[in-house]
């Protein structure tokens, strides 16, 4: 968990760490496909899990959605296609 508050956190910063604990579910995973039985291995992908959500989330909630499972509503189809991609680099 970072030190600093998820509320306050610069938008490059909080999508580094969705990032980051993405990597590391996919990287648990290719590893418990040939350890299905490595206990600490499985313990270590449910926290990633947990902490992805919760920065996916803080991230949705500040500045838009991630993915599309996260837009609900005609309000939110019509932000997420109006909305950068976080990978696009806004216009200065």
């Amino acid at each position: 968990m970072p030190e600093q508050s998820l509320d306050t956190m610069e938008r490059d910063d909080l999508l580094r760490l969705v990032q980051q604990c993405s990597f590391m579910m996919q990287d648990l995973a290719l590893y418990l496909d040939t350890h299905p039985t490595d206990k600490e291995a499985l313990s270590r992908f449910m926290m990633h899990r947990d902490m992805y959500q919760q920065y996916a989330d803080a991230y949705a909630a500040r500045f838009g959605a991630l993915c599309k499972k996260q837009v609900g509503g005609a309000e939110g189809w019509a932000a997420w296609s109006n909305t950068p991609f976080p990978w696009e680099k806004e216009a200065n």
